[in-house]
């Protein structure tokens, strides 16, 4: 199936002098945002099978208690 999609990547522009832009993340998300991404790295080690069920539970539970005690 083909989409009306232009075959010009607007992402990357390599002909652009425009100075790049920039993310980023406030300082009151950035906790939050680490937590979520600390919880994505175990998940898929999870799904690899690098760690078990329990720690994967361990771990998780671990991000959330820290996250407690920042607040």
């Amino acid at each position: 199936m083909r989409r009306n999609v232009s075959s010009n990547n607007t992402a990357v522009d390599l002909n652009s002098t425009a100075t790049e832009k920039t993310f980023e993340i406030p300082e009151d998300c950035k906790s939050e945002f680490i937590k979520a991404m600390k919880i994505g790295y175990y998940k898929e080690f999870h799904k690899q099978g690098l760690i078990t069920d329990e720690q994967l539970e361990q771990l998780i539970a671990l991000q959330n208690d820290n996250a407690k005690k920042a607040a």
